[in-house]
């Protein structure tokens, strides 16, 4: 079954269904941000990853809802980047979530600093939102820049936090479920301390979170704001490469448009080039 993009209106993302019940929300060029997905097992419904706009993450939710006609079941955050668990806070504590240990650990770890950088901002950002709000016209841009301030109002409110995730792996597991099962892949040290994909041998599909992205640039390995050096290269390149040579078909990265093996063997060569080679 080829890639369907489906009927749903998000500013956020365009909805793809890979294949019978397994969906990709790839972030829409309008207002770039990260990918997700979301399965339908049967008696599951599992979510894999959140995005970083709490609207971005409710449309995921509705989206769920009305492709599947479940509640989400479980959640998993493929690794602790904002990008990718921000919109945790959006589930019911009913919905479990799902992480590496070491994912814990950095969120844990991390993440303090960056709500105090963002609960200081919120001021300033408010204001900015405010004024860019003002000059626009585009229905779209109005409706992102309403969402944004909604946001920046509800970071300042001293009763902010993030949901953390619930239970901890340290190993691969296999949700088996009434109608599909989909592998959850421990990878460990990659990109970040402790990445997690998720598989579907049969349906040679596989969501690779920030372990692949659709474009790499060299300034990465350069830049000190925005973009962290990779923990292990080394093995991040490996699994690249591994991946690039199983009988997959379609590659979910974690930003950018659906992949193929092209991409895994761009990305193996970047990571070399730019943090292996000379190291």
């Amino acid at each position: 079954m080829e890639a369907r993009k489906l009927e749903f209106e998000s500013l956020y993302f365009d909805l793809f269904e890979l294949d019978s019940g397994i969906f990709a929300a790839i972030s829409a060029e309008k207002i770039p941000s990260s990918n997700a997905g979301f399965f339908d097992l049967g008696n599951y419904l599992v979510i894999f990853d959140t995005m970083m706009d709490p609207y971005a993450t409710r449309d995921l939710i509705k989206a769920s809802k009305k492709f599947t006609n479940k509640e989400p079941s479980f959640l998993i955050n493929s690794h602790h980047h904002l990008d990718h668990l921000f919109g945790n806070r959006i589930f019911p504590m009913s919905v479990p979530i799902i992480s590496s240990s070491k994912a814990l650990l950095q969120a844990e770890d991390t993440l303090k600093t960056r709500f105090k950088d963002f609960k200081e901002r919120a001021p300033e950002e408010l204001k900015r939102t405010e004024e860019e709000l003002e000059k626009q016209k585009d229905p779209n841009k109005i409706k992102e820049f309403q969402n944004d301030l909604n946001t920046w109002n509800e970071i300042k409110d001293p009763n902010f936090s993030l949901r953390l995730p619930d239970f901890i792996i340290t190993d691969s597991f296999t949700i088996i479920g009434t109608r599909n099962q989909v592998e959850i892949v421990y990878i460990g040290a990659a990109h970040t301390e402790g990445d997690i994909m998720a598989i579907f041998e049969k349906e040679k599909i596989c969501f690779m979170g920030d372990i692949l992205f659709e474009k790499t640039d060299p300034s990465w390995a350069t830049s000190t704001q925005g973009v962290p050096t990779p923990p292990d290269p080394k093995h991040l390149q490996a699994t690249l490469i591994e991946y690039a040579e199983k009988d997959f078909g379609v590659y979910v990265p974690g930003h950018g448009n659906l992949c193929t093996k092209k991409e895994l063997r761009e990305n193996a060569e970047f990571y070399n080039e730019y943090y292996i080679k000379n190291n």
